[in-house]
């Protein structure tokens, strides 16, 4: 079982790319209302601006994909031997322990709690602009499936493109680095291969050797190193396709918006907080597929 496991990381690499598009917030300090408003009211107007960032920075549309990133991760093992069965009861634990009703309230807290209010300001006033909503509808396109399935089957093409002009490559690659794009996808793929790998331990009998969560874990972390070197040439392919309709002047604007204070607490503050968020639920899976076969008597 083991070895089917490790077998089917490096297909889901690129399934969990499907991730990409979330754009971090900082631990910083919780939102609060400067207005003289009743709380109720200014609670109720913070969730709403908070929903609409995350329509924004595509992190609803990304939350969505999470299902669709199991059924590729299970196709992967299947392929590799998985029981029809077992992939079936992964599947649909998948799809009750990553319920979008219950990542979107959480996911939008994380964000109340850790962007101040002048950051939630800087952000919502540059996503009202014509620029920010030309990338914010990149972004969200950017997170679809076709996209990731074009970007894969022709990234030599895009990244020869990209090298023949330096100038927009390196900024190309600015933005990325000040955006921690390469990161965040990372954290994300290893969180998601942790949620595959820990369900099908879960699934396994008690018996000396078999792992611990916390010794998975440690193990997945160990391939950090790895996995960068391997996607950090596709997520510039990534970038450069995503942002190929803006012009170098964009790329500037966008560039400095995310090294701004603002920018950096977006970027940069969330990918650990985020992280360890997805990796409880990735031992929830566990656990969830645990019980399923407690059930069936397995």
């Amino acid at each position: 079982m083991r070895k089917r496991v490790q077998g089917s990381n490096q297909g889901y690499v690129w399934a969990c790319l499907l991730c990409l598009s979330l754009s971090g917030m900082s631990a910083a300090t919780q939102v609060h209302s400067s207005s003289d408003k009743p709380a109720a009211t200014a609670e109720m107007q913070d969730g709403e601006a908070g929903l609409w960032l995350m329509t924004q920075i595509a992190l609803l549309e990304s939350l969505r994909q999470v299902p669709a990133q199991i059924d590729m991760g299970l196709q992967q093992a299947q392929a590799q031997g998985m029981p029809p069965e077992l992939a079936k009861l992964v599947q649909l634990s998948g799809r009750e322990v990553y319920d979008l009703k219950q990542l979107e309230p959480q996911a939008l807290s994380l964000l109340l709690k850790s962007l101040s209010p002048e950051h939630v300001q800087a952000w919502t006033g540059f996503y009202k602009t014509p620029l920010g909503q030309r990338i914010a509808v990149a972004d969200i396109q950017g997170a679809s499936a076709q996209t990731m399935g074009f970007v894969m089957e022709n990234a030599p093409k895009i990244m020869a493109e990209l090298a023949a002009d330096t100038s927009r490559m390196a900024l190309i690659q600015s933005v990325v680095d000040a955006t921690q794009s390469v990161d965040r996808a990372v954290s994300m793929n290893m969180a998601m291969s942790l949620a595959m790998e820990w369900a099908l331990v879960s699934a396994m009998p008690d018996q000396p050797g078999k792992p611990t969560f916390r010794q998975l874990q440690d193990h997945v972390e160990q391939q950090r190193f790895m996995m960068r070197s391997q996607m950090s040439q596709w997520v510039l392919a990534h970038a450069a396709h995503v942002h190929k309709s803006l012009s170098i002047s964009e790329l500037q604007q966008f560039l400095a918006q995310a090294n701004s204070p603002a920018g950096q607490a977006l970027y940069r503050g969330f990918g650990q907080t985020f992280a360890h968020w997805i990796n409880q639920y990735a031992q929830r899976l566990g656990q969830s597929v645990h019980q399923g076969l407690k059930k069936q008597g397995v």
